[in-house]
């Protein structure tokens, strides 16, 4: 307990029972392996004997405790996992009940207060909209579901551009990218473009444009912001690392778009300068939908 205290660990009642539990039966396992083998040296002369009984015996008894210290975390796990689910489906009725009304409302309410009300309403419900998404999202990854889809490069990149509209504060993002079917994880290709235009709106200076335009099968976003060192390069994926900690944020972006990368075969290229700006390209080619 002492160990959990000094790591600034908090334990529930739950947390702590389960603690003990397991501290306890993993020392009658290990009693009991100890006891097994030196009684197996008792009556037994041929060490080979002696470890391979031992073997399955610490595989048995190993088995036996830890299935029953997490047969009750097990089953917290599935439950919660359940009411998630079962939550997150029924959650989308109410959602698009909300929707509906509140555009009938809209389009009969002709009062300025009013409308500014049923606005806030709406972005409101449009955030509610966007974390069940996002956890929609997660829970289709976490049980293996394919969640590719084709959708269109310049379509999803505009979208992304329209939600970026409030940190952009003037700034011109110009677009140049083609027509093309894509065939990846939209959601979070989305957050991938949406994370590296993040960055270059935050770390813009003198609101200089943003290029967003493609190069053969190449997707490039390219700013004339701070820009980074070589040495900054080098620990941009890290999470949590931050070149500027004066700007908003945890750092944990440019980690999630290599991750993403890194599972969908994206490679991925940065090429910076110190106070002339930052340019990201990534290779595209295993997404577009070639017929």
């Amino acid at each position: 307990m002492l160990i959990f205290e000094e790591l600034g660990i908090v334990l529930r009642s739950s947390g702590h029972y389960f603690l003990v539990r397991t501290i306890i039966g993993l020392s009658i396992s290990l009693f009991a392996c100890m006891t097994f083998t030196a009684l197996l040296c008792f009556w037994i002369d041929s060490w080979v004997w002696i470890l391979g009984l031992s073997v399955l015996f610490a595989i048995v008894v190993g088995y036996v405790t830890v299935t029953s210290c997490l047969s009750t975390l097990l089953k917290t796990n599935r439950f919660l996992d359940i009411l998630l689910k079962d939550t997150l489906h029924e959650l989308n009725i109410p959602l698009s009940v909300i929707n509906a009304n509140l555009q009938m409302l809209q389009a009969d309410e002709h009062d300025e207060k009013k409308l500014k009300r049923l606005g806030r309403i709406d972005l409101a419900s449009k955030d509610l909209y966007a974390l069940y998404t996002e956890v929609d999202y997660y829970i289709k990854k976490e049980i293996l579901e394919d969640v590719r889809e084709k959708f269109y490069l310049d379509e999803l990149i505009l979208s992304v551009i329209e939600k970026q509209k409030e940190v952009a504060e003037g700034i011109n993002i110009m677009c140049t990218v083609l027509h093309v079917e894509i065939f990846a994880d939209k959601h979070g290709f989305a957050k991938v473009i949406s994370n590296l235009l993040h960055n270059a709106l935050k770390y813009n200076k003198d609101h200089n444009e943003i290029h967003i335009f493609q190069e053969k099968e190449n997707l490039v976003i390219k700013d004339q912001g701070l820009g980074m060192s070589e040495a900054e390069l080098f620990l941009a994926f890290d999470r949590y690392y931050q070149a500027d900690t004066t700007k908003e944020g945890y750092g944990i972006g440019l980690s999630l778009v290599k991750a993403y990368c890194d599972e969908f075969k994206i490679t991925m290229r940065i090429n910076s300068q110190k106070n002339i700006g930052t340019e990201v390209v990534l290779d595209i080619s295993h997404l577009l939908n070639k017929k």
